[in-house]
């Protein structure tokens, strides 16, 4: 959204930017500059592929309100190695990437052409003199005869709300299939040349080097989020309304909210974004005193929010509140996250993500210059000018960088009032311990291109560990021990694992000396292996006893807490004299929260006399804490009570131990929670060929919403029931002709989501 079109510069991927003296009264202020659009993707965005369209936008834009112009304006680019022309697609685009134009592949018969040997030239502007018509100065609406380009002026077609005539040269490329995931391409630079005053001129644009790299997705399991960005990559909170700058965003000039601010090029950091400090955020549009550049959304922040699409409302002024980043790039292609992480772990997968919002409904304007909402309120889209009508003027489109190459775009960020996250998984090298992570503004100029950002998360893919038996195992001196660990990841690199031991309660562990290194497997969408440990003979010199088991992506890393993981589940040994059993039997065992309290009863058979019943209770299901003890009362057969003393909160663990003072055994372990079952998927069937079977425990009776959706986020198939309060078994049908390969489902009740990765096997 534009405050004061004279003064602010005019254009986005900003290349060169020339301002001669006042003397030189007709000298037009001119940007120029490029990106590119990955076509294949569209809005989900992604990786780039191998056989993924490109569409590169190179846009100049001449201007502002003084009837300046400039000639013999063109545009010279060379179609990238490995990449193919698409022929058909050289074409004159508005700053929204609208088709404006569109022009042959020969030379001669219009404005561009594209030489086979790899070259592309297109010709802008017009051939009209520069006081006739000015509504198609830039339209190209008769037969080309410049073959030195034609002349732009600031307030010809397509216009940016009459003062300033913005055009992108546009064509499209396929990156080769035969390309190899690893391997990069490098988008070259191209260039603009034209007149402006008498002076020639010469604008290159950047280059950029792009990574081919598998669209994989974020991690299911991603942990310690954010431990290297600053105020972990929530940028805090206070009590008032704008904070400091931030050392992290590096692209951008740094300006308090206000009415007219931040304005093109800058940027606020903010815990509501009204520079009244309204919190309606339905006040009415536009409003000059509620609403930045009067369009504006009324926000709060995103951090912790309930739910994650709609975020948190603002704050009112003095309270406290979370901070977000709020942009108006509208013109500069500027880095607007950076920062040089260290610390990191060789052979290891980070995602690299962050939370956005089109934060402007009506900042569009057509190729005539009319903006989206009227002075008085009214609204002027959709518009015949139109192809595509977005009120919301240019779509904000972030590029992900690492170490200056581009990973991952995020599409164009249509608004919708929601917060969305984008973001991929980065694999560091053998030996790399650091990168300088970017998140680049790629969009085009003009009006639009306003968005916030929050919670930038760095984490790393954790792996799940499932040690067997576990949590404890009880065993009688002299019998054999067989002891493994079912290690689940959702990439293959966390290969290498050891077992380790404690002998003091789990204060302190050594290595065993048992290790190896995993083969894993696709098994249910994530790889899988086991680690075993060597069978051995339980007595009194192992009891008591822990085991658990380390992973690492590499065997350097098993020596590094930092870069390796360790099994939160533990195998505890206890040995027993069976020589003198212990006779008594538990015939049934079981629990129930009452009045806050956990309600244990148990019946016994064979019980003989003397024998004692102690009761223990865990949070994890691992550690367990003795909270009672209750004498047998007879022989034979008894029930008994037991009351919890401490109040239940979510969900505990209990097991009894059995004794006659010479000898003991343990219970089963049961679980116990104060009545209301989570929202949580039980089972899933996990490869599927024609349906999708899954158990799952609801907290009351109420809809649920059940999508199918491929890599890239497209939606595949989606089913809404309803399920009723405790366990469920709901089915997604009619897959029989889905291609084979790797899916996400996604089950939403209410604001509570839960993803799951599914795989559709070939049918033999």
């Amino acid at each position: 959204m534009k405050a004061n079109l004279l003064l602010q510069p005019l254009l986005f991927c900003v290349c060169t930017l020339v301002i001669l003296p006042a003397a030189y009264s007709q000298t037009a202020r001119v940007l120029t500059g490029k990106s590119y659009v990955n076509i294949t993707k569209g809005v989900s965005g992604g990786t780039i592929e191998p056989g993924d369209t490109l569409e590169i936008r190179a846009t100049i834009a001449v201007g502002n309100f003084d009837g300046r112009s400039v000639s013999n304006a063109h545009y010279v680019d060379t179609i990238p190695a490995n990449t193919t022309f698409i022929s058909g697609s050289l074409k004159m685009l508005t700053n929204e990437g609208i088709d404006f134009k569109a022009y042959s592949d020969a030379a001669g018969d219009d404005p561009a052409y594209y030489d086979p040997a790899g070259y592309i030239r297109i010709n802008l502007g017009s051939t009209f003199n520069a006081g006739a018509n000015l509504g198609g100065i830039c339209s190209n609406t008769t037969p080309w005869s410049a073959p030195n380009g034609g002349l732009i002026h600031g307030q010809g077609r397509p216009s940016f709300f009459g003062g300033v005539c913005i055009i992108s040269a546009s064509f499209r490329i396929r990156v080769n299939p035969a390309m190899a995931y690893g391997s990069s391409i490098n988008l070259y630079g191209g260039s603009f040349y034209y007149r402006n005053n008498g002076t020639n001129v010469n604008s290159p644009c950047s280059a950029w080097s792009v990574a081919i790299q598998a669209n994989a997705g974020l991690c299911s399991n991603s942990i310690g989020a954010n431990a290297v960005l600053e105020n972990g990559g929530t940028f805090g909170s206070g009590t008032t309304q704008n904070r400091a700058t931030s050392a992290i965003v590096p692209g951008f000039a740094f300006q308090s909210v206000a009415t007219g601010q931040p304005n093109d090029g800058s940027y606020s950091i903010v815990n509501n974004l009204s520079p009244s400090g309204n919190t309606n955020p339905n006040s009415p549009i536009p409003h000059s005193t509620n609403r930045v550049h009067a369009r504006w959304d009324i926000m709060g922040d995103h951090t912790g929010a309930t739910n994650q699409q709609a975020g948190n409302l603002p704050v009112a002024p003095g309270a406290n509140g979370g901070y977000f980043i709020a942009v108006n790039a509208a013109y500069a292609n500027s880095n607007a996250i950076q920062q040089t992480v260290g610390g990191l772990c060789p052979n290891t997968y980070y995602e690299f993500s962050a939370w956005f919002k089109n934060i402007c409904k009506y900042c569009g304007c057509d190729s005539t210059g009319q903006g989206s909402y009227g002075s008085s309120g009214s609204t002027f889209f959709p518009n015949p000018n139109f192809r595509d009508p977005d009120s919301s003027g240019v779509n904000p489109n972030l590029t992900f960088t690492v170490d200056g190459v581009d990973y991952y775009t995020t599409g164009n960020l249509k608004y919708t009032g929601q917060w969305v996250k984008k973001g991929f998984v980065y694999k560091t090298g053998p030996g790399q311990t650091s990168f300088t992570i970017t998140i680049r503004n790629n969009a085009a100029g003009g009006g639009g291109n306003d968005w916030a950002l929050d919670d930038v998360t760095l984490a790393t893919c954790s792996p799940n560990l499932d040690l067997q038996p576990s949590p404890s195992l009880s065993v009688c001196d002299g019998q054999v021990i067989d002891m493994y660990a079912n290690i689940r990841c959702y990439f293959p690199n966390y290969i290498h694992w050891r077992w380790e031991r404690s002998t003091d309660g789990g204060t302190t562990w050594a290595n065993t000396g048992v290790s190896g290194t995993g083969t894993p497997v696709l098994v249910g969408g994530e790889y899988e292996y086991k680690a075993t440990y060597p069978t051995f003979l339980a007595g009194a010199v192992v009891n008591g006893h822990r085991y658990r088991v380390r992973i690492a992506s590499m065997p350097g890393n098993l020596s590094n807490d930092n870069c390796s993981y360790m099994a939160t589940t533990l195998i505890t040994i206890t040995t027993v004299n069976c020589n003198v059993l212990v006779q008594t039997d538990l015939q049934s065992f079981a629990g129930r929260a009452v009045n806050d309290h956990t309600q244990l009863q148990w019946t016994t058979i064979n019980e003989e006399e003397g024998t004692r019943y102690i009761i223990e209770s865990s949070f994890d299901k691992t550690n367990f804490t003795r909270i009672g003890e209750v004498p047998g009362t007879s022989t034979g057969s008894q029930t008994y009570h037991f009351t919890d003393p401490q109040p239940i909160s979510g969900v505990r663990y209990y097991r009894i131990i059995i004794t006659d003072g010479k000898a003991s055994k343990y219970s089963r372990i049961i679980q116990v929670s104060n009545g209301v079952p989570d929202f949580a998927v039980r089972s899933i069937v996990n490869p599927f060929q024609d349906k999708i079977n899954i158990d799952l425990t609801s907290p009351d009776n109420m809809p649920l919403v059940i999508s199918l959706m491929d890599g890239y986020g497209r939606l595949i198939r989606k089913v809404s029931t309803v399920v009723s309060k405790g366990y469920n078994t709901v089915s997604i049908t009619g897959l029989s002709n889905v291609q084979p390969g790797n899916y996400i489902i996604q089950l939403q009740q209410q604001d509570a989501v839960i993803t799951r990765q599914v795989l559709k096997l070939k049918r033999e």
